[in-house]
């Protein structure tokens, strides 16, 4: 989804001073500089993108981070996402030149990852995207800022692949009425987003369970919304997911969802290239899309066809009258 090691981009003079960074984030930005210098421009950019956004939310995930991982957290999620980063370049490298994703079978990606001990990591590295990609970085706060006040007050959250976790427990960590339940395929997920939860503080409102966010157990809704971040491009026909996230909703009930278009990585399936896929998606299966954003990475590959997109898209419930 994003290039960040990617050369030729130019920051300003100034993102590099770190003198006014709290503590973790001045401790990243000084690993990343010592023993990942590729990988620094990168960094500095997301930084650079929103000095203040970025410091209040990466300190905030650094803290979890550390308290979930120990005093060795911060490197070892630092390693792993430079390793995802590196994966992600490949494989945008290898989509330009077939212009196709390599696996078309969820099945496939079951197996060979999700379920393996790489995804441990594969998640930590993940996890740091949040802020560490700048276009990331802005759809996070548009979450935070447009989805986030509109759960009703003492509402449920159901989170469909939940992942790391830090999405649903941002909200929770902003709203202290809300309650979440998560399900996702990935043992390792229902491991790291527990500790997260755990670190967060919130443990006692978020309950993140093993299930398929496409065949959900009938005691999964209803829910007050509903959050799915990237999860679409992972699966073979994404109406079963839409369908699923408007059957757990009531009228006007509201959702989160994102996709990636044209962003290859190992794990992707279904290639979307144009942001009105996305947006009939979303209205063929019984929702008004209320606000829809598209962004991708300051820099791309040299020469690329394709930009890797993330779009956010904040979906309305409307039984009946819009399918």
């Amino acid at each position: 989804m994003t290039t960040l090691l990617a050369k030729g981009a130019d920051v300003g003079d100034d993102v590099g001073d770190d003198l006014s960074a709290p503590p973790r984030v001045a401790r990243l930005l000084a690993d990343v500089a010592e023993r990942h210098p590729r990988a620094q421009r990168g960094v500095l950019e997301a930084r650079a993108s929103d000095r203040v956004y970025f410091d209040r939310t990466a300190e905030r995930l650094l803290t979890w981070l550390e308290t979930a991982r120990g005093p060795t957290g911060l490197p070892a999620a630092v390693d792993a996402y430079v390793e995802f980063c590196a994966t992600v370049n490949l494989a945008q490298a290898r989509y330009e030149h077939t212009e196709a994703y390599p696996h078309k079978s969820h099945a496939d990606c079951l197996a060979e990852l999700y379920a393996t001990p790489a995804m441990h990591e594969y998640l930590w590295g993940v996890y740091l995207t949040n802020v560490l990609w700048p276009h990331h970085l802005r759809l996070s706060a548009t979450f935070e800022s447009t989805f986030v006040p509109q759960v009703p007050s003492g509402g449920r959250v159901v989170e469909l692949a939940f992942g790391h976790g830090a999405w649903g427990l941002g909200a929770l960590h902003a709203r202290p009425d809300l309650t979440l339940v998560g399900y996702d395929v990935a043992p390792a997920g229902i491991e790291i987003a527990t500790s997260v939860a755990e670190a967060a503080g919130v443990s006692a409102r978020a309950e993140h369970r093993l299930g398929d966010a496409t065949a959900l157990p009938d005691d999964a809704g209803p829910a007050d919304a509903v959050l799915c971040c990237f999860l679409l491009e992972h699966l073979d026909d994404p109406s079963t997911l839409m369908l699923q996230i408007a059957g757990l909703l009531p009228d006007d009930g509201v959702a989160w969802v994102t996709g990636a278009l044209t962003a290859a990585q190992p794990d992707h399936i279904h290639e979307f290239r144009r942001e009105s896929e996305l947006v009939r998606l979303a209205e063929h299966t019984g929702f008004r899309v209320e606000g829809s954003w598209s962004l991708g990475p300051p820099r791309t590959l040299p020469k690329a066809k394709f930009l890797p997109r993330s779009m956010g898209m904040l979906l309305r419930r409307r039984r009946g009258r819009w399918r």
